[in-house]
């Protein structure tokens, strides 16, 4: 390709960074179109990204997480977080880890073991429910947190709406309105009732990230805290092993001499 037409300063600056980007997806992608999850292993590896920070990364990309604002319009009724946490959870601390979560959360909920996962599990009756698991491998636990409350939102969407309609329709009435101008100026008062429902549920919302963010630190502390202890426990044991030989080295030279 081959013009007469002179770039500006600027134009060049931009198209630079177009070709730059080009070039960089050339390196990363060559001609597909898009990567597997394999693939992309292999790209973060390239560049310097963990494999843990990946999957970790995938998943929240995948789901709504702790960072994800409030919907107003469609009124936001779930939040889910992954994380890792260096340590294994393990049957031994797991109760702690439990009477943490109940007393940050409030409530009972029922323990569930699922292969190597450990879960808890809350049901709110129609409200809605939370769901804990803690999945131990390779040194780190698997952290997963959902929180979903779909029976409280149709609630808070319906009744005030509904209600702050029916009481339109009363005191526009009892102000001497026709009944048909008073059905027709009503529903105002309806979008009136849906946000305050919406306020009340962005209030519910914030209160559950702040949980669950609550939980997340105080559970990762104990996992992290248990597992320090555990290196702490086998690094004394091989100490005190290696003080036995040692003494048993000496003793038997001891004879030797004598």
């Amino acid at each position: 390709m081959s013009t007469n037409k002179t770039y500006s300063k600027k134009e060049i600056s931009k198209i630079l960074n177009i070709a730059s980007e080009i070039q960089t997806q050339k390196d990363l992608y060559g001609d597909k179109q898009g990567l597997s999850e394999d693939e992309l292993l292999e790209v973060a590896n390239e560049v310097g990204i963990d494999r843990d920070s990946l999957i970790q990364a995938l998943e929240n990309f995948e789901n709504p997480i702790l960072d994800s604002s409030f919907n107003w319009i469609t009124g936001t009724s779930k939040i889910q977080d992954v994380s890792y946490v260096d340590g294994e959870i393990s049957l031994v601390n797991w109760e702690e880890i439990i009477q943490e979560i109940r007393k940050i959360n409030g409530g009972i909920g029922k323990t569930i073991q699922n292969g190597s996962s450990l879960e808890w599990e809350q049901r709110m009756r129609e409200i809605g429910y939370k769901h804990f698991s803690f999945t131990p491998k390779d040194g780190k636990t698997k952290i997963q947190f959902v929180s979903g409350w779909s029976g409280l939102k149709l609630i808070s969407t319906v009744l005030p709406s509904f209600f702050a309609f029916v009481i339109a329709i009363i005191f526009l009435k009892g102000i001497g309105l026709p009944k048909n101008i008073a059905i027709l100026y009503a529903p105002i008062a309806s979008l009136f009732g849906f946000g305050l429902g919406r306020l009340y549920l962005k209030s519910y919302y914030e209160k559950q990230k702040v949980i669950l963010t609550s939980i997340k630190k105080s559970v990762s502390g104990l996992i992290s805290k248990s597992n320090t202890a555990n290196q702490r426990i086998t690094l004394e044991e091989n100490k005190s092993y290696t003080v036995e030989i040692l003494n048993t080295s000496t003793s038997k030279s001891s004879k030797v001499k004598s």
